[in-house]
């Protein structure tokens, strides 16, 4: 069956919302050395920075996803994707490093609910066996962010440094947020089937939802590694401004066809595949790990093609994590069980930077992938033990 009409005009609307969101939230590390030069920051300063917005992220993805299945996704749209993209771009113009990451951290929780939102909207918005597809194609735009940043941070920094670089992006993520809050609908997408869905904790009662929450905590190590150090991995082995924007502009097409190809992979058998799949990419990520820290001695071109592939399965899980914990929960609670593995995305890619910084700081970037495939295979391992919710064992 072919995309509609309307579908394609609500993925267009939760790509371009996403994707400029996502310049500042996912593609920050483009502007890594920029950051680095003008604060005076470490490599462990420098990943906390880089995730300050993953941090508010994490504080607000819960309560967000619960206040967009309540009231639905308009408001949220319009109001605080709106609000998130003006701090952005008045937070380019501060003096220190701390109250940048404090502006990134209030962003980010504004953030939230525009990704929640997004999500929430496609989700709904697509009959399951074409789901996987579409939340594919939604978080491709996550990744769409970071290449956009990767062609266009360096240079706007170049040109009249950070401030005008996040002022562009902040812009631009208000008027795609409040644009596409225009075109949703008023009120909540599904009607909550009762009060008691809308607390938080209850979404986590379902069988397996805190297996597939532990899963997102583990396999979003690889993920930052890759995300948040690449750029910084590169300039630091002798590669060049230009090696280093490229490898990120890989990294992010890798990781665009990586979420577009595994959410259809995830459709097959009607959705019986979404946990199988989830646990392939876990498994190829471990292994990519394992090569880019084996190649890692020689040179610049070998790493950014390291990097760039390491993408296809690092950063390709998200869509399928968030299509099991949706279906898991049901469309009444389906925006709490994205907040909830938000979270463990967001707040533990924000956590992971600093031990991962750490460990950069004192070995190097070699030990940086090694630390990656391990922690992939508690991944792996978890992924093992979930059950699709279509052929869940009664």
């Amino acid at each position: 069956m072919s995309v509609t009409s309307s579908e394609r005009r609500l993925l267009a609307f939760a790509i371009a919302s996403q994707s400029s969101i996502s310049i500042v939230q996912w593609g920050l590390g483009a502007l890594g050395p920029d950051l680095a030069d003008r604060y005076h920051l470490s490599q462990a300063s420098l990943g906390l920075l880089i995730n300050a917005t993953a941090f508010g992220n994490a504080f607000a993805l819960i309560p967000a996803g619960g206040l967009v299945d309540r009231i639905g996704p308009r408001r949220p749209l319009l109001l605080a994707g709106t609000a998130s993209g003006l701090i952005v771009a008045v937070a380019g113009f501060a003096s220190s490093a701390l109250v940048l990451g404090i502006a990134f951290v209030v962003a980010g929780m504004l953030g939230a609910l525009v990704a929640v939102a997004a999500t929430i909207s496609v989700f709904h918005g697509f009959p399951p066996e074409r789901r996987g597809f579409a939340i594919g194609m939604r978080q491709m735009s996550v990744s769409l962010g970071g290449l956009i940043a990767a062609l266009v941070l360096p240079a706007l920094a170049g040109l009249s440094g950070v401030p005008l670089a996040l002022a562009a992006s902040g812009l631009a993520t208000a008027a795609c947020a409040f644009a596409f809050g225009r075109s949703c609908p008023p009120g909540p997408l599904v009607p909550l089937a009762s009060r008691s869905s809308w607390l938080p904790i209850d979404v986590m009662r379902v069988p397996g939802m805190w297996t597939l929450f532990a899963t997102g905590l583990a396999l979003i190590w690889p993920l930052t590694a890759v995300l948040t150090f690449s750029v910084q991995a590169i300039r630091d082995g002798g590669g060049s401004r230009f090696a280093a924007s490229l490898a990120f502009a890989l990294v992010s097409l890798s990781a665009m066809a990586a979420r577009v190809i595994w959410g259809r992979v995830a459709d097959a058998g009607d959705g019986t595949r979404r946990v199988d799949t989830l646990r392939d990419v876990a498994l190829l990520t471990v292994g990519l790990s394992l090569v880019a820290a084996l190649v890692w001695p020689y040179g610049t071109p070998v790493r950014v093609v390291a990097v760039a592939v390491l993408a296809f399965g690092a950063l390709g899980f998200n869509g399928v994590l968030y299509v099991v914990a949706g279906e898991l929960a049901g469309p009444a609670r389906a925006g709490q069980a994205v907040g909830w593995m938000s979270t463990a995305l967001f707040g533990g890619g924000a956590i992971a930077a600093a031990p991962l910084g750490a460990l950069i700081d004192r070995y190097g970037y070699r030990v940086l992938w090694l630390a990656a495939a391990a922690i992939g295979v508690v991944g792996v391992l978890l992924a093992r033990t979930l059950y699709d919710p279509v052929k869940r064992p009664t």
